[in-house]
């Protein structure tokens, strides 16, 4: 959801499910989720006593004034006090809100289904779900465009990562049915799959683990812009004796996020088409292998992300994923065999052959930016645009290791960099 959301309703606390008190709530995407009450949750409060006792409220639950059930968990009440007013207002801050449904925890295991929807997601596995063609008169003009599609989901691609979960890449069709100006979108999604109930916050697990193999893919840092939810509670039986699952929409503030920008497919490091073959095998290793990759994919995900300023700290978060890959892939210890492993590994990569990498500037640098150590005790310390330089190379080279991770060889990983014009294999 891109724009604000708003709900006037009624809001309780679970445990005193008699006392409700009307308010507000709106979502401001990627800003704020906010709760303002005309009243307090305790009865016979005056403003002042409210004011004063205001706290943290774990789950508020609410219904709206069109019906739909309302969550918000982790609130934590704020405001100001207006002593001529005969009534509190009181505001809560809150981390999560879930339309449709009541939960007490984001652990309450009750969803069987996600929907998820992600920025650029659509341009690196495009859906493909319309159809058009265009009809020309005889004067080799557009005579007419005939637009088609189907609306139900047409599975790209299925992967189990196990027995109990399926993660599905499918396209859909957004159809706004006004006559006179209808809007049609078509989108890819990620819809994942479980044999039995799980929690929000394993979903929200996933759905992490997916958004850092985008940023990966596309080379700057996705996270997910939607997430619907489905539970066997939130349901119609039809007459074919069938069900109707309605929807429960999930958010939740991403604080220190920047929406990507929208590039050319080629701006990426791959995309789906590029390494559709693989995709199903990469994206399990991804999932299953996630603990043992976790750190050096964030630091990676970290020194993509889009940054004004360049600084000593960027170089050291590439320098700290190169030593845990090694440390943990490759099984070197010691800096200066690590980088010399690797360069010696990805040699005949195109896009590092012009890179020298003095090893001793990569030690000298990392101890003494990382241990803030007396820079006369080091002779080979870089700083500035020389620093900047050296970081580049140094993140080729960790990109390199992260295709070879999910299963890319020299070859493959040559291809790949080749046909990718981003940004960051530039210096």
């Amino acid at each position: 959801m891109n724009d604000k959301v708003e709900y006037k309703g009624y809001w309780w606390i679970p445990n005193n499910p008699d006392r409700a008190i009307a308010g507000v709530i709106t979502y401001l995407p990627q800003e704020s989720i906010t709760l303002e009450l005309i009243g307090s949750f305790e009865e016979d409060e005056s403003p002042m006593s409210a004011f004063l006792r205001k706290k943290h409220e774990n789950t508020i639950f609410g219904i709206t004034s069109d019906s739909k059930k309302v969550t918000l968990l982790n609130c934590s009440a704020y405001g100001s006090l207006n002593l001529s007013c005969p009534f509190p207002i009181i505001k809560y801050t809150c981390q999560y809100l879930l339309i449709g449904d009541h939960i007490e925890t984001l652990e309450q295991e009750r969803y069987f289904k996600a929907y998820v929807k992600f920025p650029l997601l659509s341009l690196w596995c495009p859906p493909r779900a319309l159809t058009t063609s265009v009809t020309f008169c005889e004067a080799q003009k557009i005579e007419a465009i005939n637009i088609s599609f189907n609306t139900n989901r047409d599975t790209l691609c299925g992967v189990f990562i196990n027995e109990n979960t399926q993660l599905n890449l499918e396209s859909g069709i957004d159809y706004d049915g006004e006559y006179y100006s209808p809007k049609i979108e078509q989108y890819t999604y990620l819809d994942i799959k479980k044999g039995s109930n799980k929690s929000i916050s394993s979903f929200l697990k996933e759905v992490f683990i997916y958004e850092q193999f985008l940023s990966f893919a596309t080379l700057q840092e996705i996270r997910c812009s939607n997430i619907k939810l489905f539970c066997n509670n939130e349901c119609q039986d039809l007459k074919n004796g069938e069900k109707s699952f309605s929807p429960i929409q999930l958010m939740y503030i991403q604080s220190d996020y920047i929406s990507p920008i929208k590039k050319q497919r080629e701006a990426f490091l791959f995309n789906y088409e590029s390494i559709k073959s693989k995709y199903p095998n990469i994206i399990k290793k991804w999932f299953v292998e996630k603990n043992d990759i976790a750190p050096i994919r964030q630091h990676l995900i970290d020194s993509v992300k889009y940054k004004r300023v360049f600084s000593s700290v960027d170089f050291i978060i590439v320098v700290q994923a190169l030593e845990g890959f090694c440390s943990r892939f490759r099984k070197e210890s010691n800096l200066t065999d690590m980088i010399n492993l690797l360069i010696a590994e990805f040699s005949d990569i195109d896009k590092l052959q012009g890179d020298t990498i003095n090893i001793k500037e990569v030690v000298d640098s990392r101890h003494y930016y990382s241990h803030f150590m007396d820079r006369k005790k080091k002779k080979n310390i870089l700083d500035g645009y020389e620093l900047y330089k050296l970081t580049v190379k140094l993140k080729k080279l960790l990109v390199c290791c992260l295709l070879n991770f999910v299963g890319f060889d020299n070859n493959e990983i040559n291809m790949i960099l080749k046909n990718s014009n981003n940004r960051l294999f530039e210096i």
